[in-house]
């Protein structure tokens, strides 16, 4: 079987925390993407692109153990589906809900692997993930530079 070369693009997700937890740099709205997606993935069809980079806002999408919120993740994947665009679904990109704290929460890893299957069992057509988008990066800004979400500045971190 001959490889077949995927270009995909994609629409950054990403949603850390930062100045302590007070400000959430969500870039979804930075770009206008809640009010403009429509018109986003338009243009994704009209390069002819049929992968994209995607994910649901984690923080407005994960509200609480077994709890969520999926409107907004409904109608863009489901729009996504309709226009025969494969999502690349980045479920984590550099941020977690309020409610979980951060990244050091010892059950994150527990209660993360639930939210994943979850959102697997809403989009059963989905099958290509990253689930945790560039964790050495997110881990490296987080706990050894200070900069994201625990603004923490060790190795242990």
């Amino acid at each position: 079987m001959q490889a077949q070369f995927l270009f995909a693009t994609g629409i950054e997700n990403s949603n850390p925390t930062i100045q302590n937890g007070k400000f959430r740099m969500d870039e979804l709205a930075k770009c206008k993407h809640y009010q403009f997606w429509q018109k986003d993935f338009d243009l994704v069809e009209e390069l002819g692109i049929r992968f994209l980079r995607y994910g649901p806002p984690i923080h407005t999408t994960w509200l609480g153990v077994g709890k969520y919120d999926w409107s907004f993740a409904d109608e863009t994947f489901n729009d996504l589906r309709r226009r025969n665009i494969m999502p690349i679904v980045d479920l984590c990109h550099f941020g977690v809900p309020d409610w979980l704290g951060n990244f050091q929460n010892l059950e994150f890893a527990q209660l993360f692997g639930d939210y994943c299957h979850d959102f697997a069992m809403r989009f059963p057509w989905v099958q290509l993930y990253t689930p945790v988008n560039e964790m050495y990066i997110c881990a490296e800004f987080s706990a050894l530079y200070g900069w994201w979400n625990e603004q923490l500045a060790s190795d242990q971190a």
